[in-house]
């Protein structure tokens, strides 16, 4: 079993730590609901924490006025806090504030349990302050320790989602791996791509932060990202149709599984270049490039015809395949401008 310390771990640590030793320097009790606090504020980025503070300002302020109100006209009862707690979740979901209602209720169960002396000011300002420590700490700790390199871990994951897709493609047309093995990479890559996903995300949120260094660099980096996730989807389909239908793709013309398997093998050299070409590993000549292409679509143009008067049940076999070739291709052109155009942006910088 594996056992990884990430830095979202230690950074939550150091969030509840740093929530501690303040709410110890100040001799403030119920520590552990800011701690509490702390776990629940820590993000995976540096944009999300303050889109979270945010929220936090607007769903605790809610929370807060019903919690007196609550308290006030009801008491402290349990069935009270219950109902204070439905009422203010629904107000939160309704006003789009999805993320912070762990902390909303939490506020309100704080505020509502009350001592026997009732609810004064000074009540009200400690047991908000442990909330505004805990997030606070946590928004400390994530901007000083660890700043996350979200483009270097982006294309970290995509660079290992391409290396596994290629090796499928270039042994699926030869037979050459067994079909349990073949299963457990194409669950591995369907990780690697829902992954690649949610991180995109998460450097979509970046888009507006102040502490980019080269915004426009970063801007275009985030488009290619993301047509390079589009190539993921698109050889994932590819993989797929290979897998279903390499039998049938044998037992068909050689000529007709001779085209499909050259088109297969030069798309995923084209792929391979593309991602070398962003890594600036590999100087791609624009016409030997062009020429490339423009042989790959007498390829795909040759098979089409090949098709041509076919059988119905042959096309139900090899035109899905065709059509992930063609999808994946059109992909891929895309890509390799976007990647030529960042390169020549950037060499004018």
């Amino acid at each position: 079993m594996e056992f990884n310390i990430g830095p979202r771990m230690v950074k939550t640590g150091l969030a509840v730590t740093l929530t501690l030793i303040i709410t110890g320097m100040l001799g403030l009790n119920l520590e552990l609901v800011a701690a509490i606090a702390a776990v629940l504020a820590m993000q995976p980025s540096i944009m999300r924490t303050f889109d979270y503070l945010k929220e936090v300002v607007i769903s605790n302020s809610v929370g807060s006025v019903f919690a007196i109100l609550g308290t006030l006209l009801l008491g402290n009862h349990p069935l009270s806090v219950g109902t204070v707690v439905i009422i203010s979740i629904a107000i939160n979901i309704k006003l789009g504030l999805h993320k912070t209602v762990s902390l909303t209720v939490l506020t309100i169960v704080t505020l509502m349990l009350a001592n026997g002396d009732g609810i004064s000011f000074l009540y009200i300002v400690q047991r908000l302050s442990l909330v505004t420590i805990g997030v606070l700490s946590a928004l400390i700790t994530n901007v000083l320790v660890f700043p996350p390199d979200h483009q270097k871990n982006l294309f970290r994951i995509i660079k290992k989602a391409s290396e596994k897709t290629n090796f499928l493609l270039r042994v699926i047309p030869n037979e050459t791996m067994n079909v349990p093995q073949m299963k457990e990479e194409d669950r591995q890559i369907e990780k690697l791509i829902n992954d690649a996903k949610d991180y995109y995300e998460i450097i979509s949120d970046e888009r507006n932060s102040l502490i980019i260094k080269n915004k426009l660099s970063f801007l275009r980096n985030v488009i290619i990202y993301k047509h390079m996730i589009q190539v993921l989807i698109k050889k994932q389909t590819l993989i797929r149709e290979l897998e279903k239908n390499i039998k049938e793709l044998e037992a068909i013309q050689s000529h007709k599984a001779f085209l499909i398997k050259k088109l297969v093998k030069e798309i995923n050299n084209y792929s391979e270049n593309i991602v070398l070409l962003y890594e600036n590993k590999i100087i791609l000549d624009k016409d030997l490039q062009k020429e490339t292409k423009a042989a790959m679509q007498v390829t795909i143009n040759n098979l089409i015809e090949e098709l041509q008067g076919s059988e119905f049940d042959k096309w139900t076999f090899v035109f899905p395949i065709a059509n992930s070739i063609v999808e994946l291709f059109f992909e891929l052109d895309k890509l390799e401008r976007l990647v030529r155009i960042k390169e020549a942006k950037e060499s004018k910088e």
